[in-house]
This record gives structure tokens, sequence and C-alpha cells, in this order.
């Protein structure tokens, strides 16, 4: 089985569409920009994409887990790692729909690196609560309303607890100049009956893709994540990623589920050369 879904353009079945009234910029409008790289900064990231890219992520996360908001991490990337936040900041988790109110979707967030015309999309996951039904492998992906040059693309997840430390990947089951997604063992959920405390390995994560402008000039752009949940006999099996488009194909028709993030603000994207 196969199921798609689109941010933007006419209606469809199986579409998800932005609703009427939901925070986002126009196309042609570039969203003002967040947390301000200092002149002359000098950044602490290796300067090969993929090292970046990882390090990033997992960077991300790292501070999250120690409790920043996302302003105060917005600031820290911008002052010691040269990082501009250029979709007008904020931290909003929004999503469409919302399977059994168990998990919440950020809007991705967009970087500018400092002195290069590349950019860091980043989307999130997290489970509001420990979902009953798990063991299957998941899906997560990031699309763009553009094309673009990747260069990089890392997902980091980890348990809420000590149970699961955190876990890399680096080899996307799908990349191509609309975005990435990978596929995951999110489970299995694991029990200390003493501590009275369940966790399990893909509690959250987060996902990053590093990239450049398609071409020479500057472009409007948006993004929008999506997790495909599944447990029992399904599993995800694999992902298409097409312009603001994200489709999951599974083992079978029951046991899964999907849900779509809101889009990032529109930022303007541009390449020198």
């Amino acid at each position: 089985m196969h199921t798609k879904m689109r941010l933007v353009g006419a209606a469809v079945a199986g579409a998800v569409l932005l609703p009427v009234g939901a925070s986002s910029t126009a196309f042609g409008q570039s969203a003002p920009a967040g947390a301000t790289a200092a002149r002359g900064c000098v950044s602490k990231l290796p300067d090969s994409a993929k090292a970046q890219t990882d390090r990033v992520t997992a960077l991300i996360q790292k501070l999250e887990g120690q409790g920043l908001s996302q302003e105060r991490i917005d600031a820290k990337l911008a002052a010691d790692y040269c990082l501009e936040r250029v979709d007008g900041g904020g931290s909003e988790l929004s999503t469409l729909g919302n399977p059994d109110q168990e998990i919440k979707l950020g809007k991705p967030i967009i970087y500018k690196t400092s002195g290069k015309d590349r950019y860091i999309a980043a989307a999130s996951w997290k489970w509001k609560k420990l979902p009953k039904n798990v063991k299957g492998y998941d899906a997560f992906a990031l699309s763009f309303s553009k094309k673009v040059t990747p260069l990089a693309h890392s997902l980091v997840y980890r348990g809420n607890g000590t149970f699961y430390g955190k876990k890399t990947m680096t080899q996307a089951q799908t990349s191509n100049a609309y975005g990435a997604g990978f596929i995951f063992n999110e489970g299995p959920r694991k029990v200390n009956i003493y501590q009275q405390k369940i966790d399990m390995q893909g509690y959250q994560g987060l996902m990053g893709i590093s990239f450049k402008a398609s071409k020479k000039g500057c472009w409007g752009l948006q993004a929008f994540s999506k997790y495909g949940h599944s447990w029992k006999s399904s599993s995800a099996t694999g992902i298409t990623i097409g312009k603001s488009s994200i489709g999951v194909t599974w083992t079978n028709y029951s046991n899964k589920w999907q849900q779509a993030s809101q889009p990032s603000k529109e930022v303007e994207v541009c390449r020198r050369g």
C-alpha cells in the first residue's frame, strides 16, 4: 500500500492542506530572521557538510534534552556556531491531524551557515505519551516546496529515560532534490518493573538536511515533515519525496497511521554562484 500527502496545490484525495488561518507567510515574502550570528563570528563547526549536519542535529537534540527553549537554542547556535535562524524564530508545535493525540511534530526550522550559501533544515518529533502499539518500522521525512541541492542528511533519536541512548542514522531510505526520509524501528518498549518506568528507543528524534539553493539567485522555500507509525504485522517499507509531498509505502492497510507537521514559514534562500 502507498499513501501520499501534499502540502500545497490543488486538493486531491488524501491531500494535507494548510488550514485557513494557519501561521505562514505568503510565497514570495521572506519571513523575518530569528537569532542572528554576530559579524566576524568564527564557527566551531567542521567545514564538511556531512560532519556539520551530523553535529548540528545531535547538538539541537542535546540542548532540547537539557530543557533549553527554542529561543535559547537559537541564541547558542548563533553565538557559538554562527548559525542564523532565518525562518522567523519561535518554537511553535503544530500538527495537521493528530492520531490518538499521541505525538507532536514541530514546524521545521531553517538555519543559514555563516559566510556560505549553505542552509540546514531541521524537523523533530516527540511522543506525548508512550504508544501501546509498537514493534513496527516507522518513517520520518522532510520535504521542500522547491528543488534544492542536497549536501548531507542525518537522523538522531533516543528514548525519554535512561534505557535508550542516542542513535544516529546517516543513510537515508530516500533522498532527492526535494528532501529525504528515514525508516527506523521506534521500539521496542522496555519496562523496569522496579522503577515502574517504561521507555522506547524512538521516543523523540530530530532530522537535519544540509542544502544549497538549486541554482544561482534567490528563491522562496518552505519545508514540512511527516511521521508514519506502524505496529504488529505492519511496517513502513518505502518513502517517496516530491515537491511539498511525502509518501509512505506500507506492508498492509492496517496497524498504521501517519501525521504531517505544519509547514515552516517561507524563507529566502540564495546562491551566488
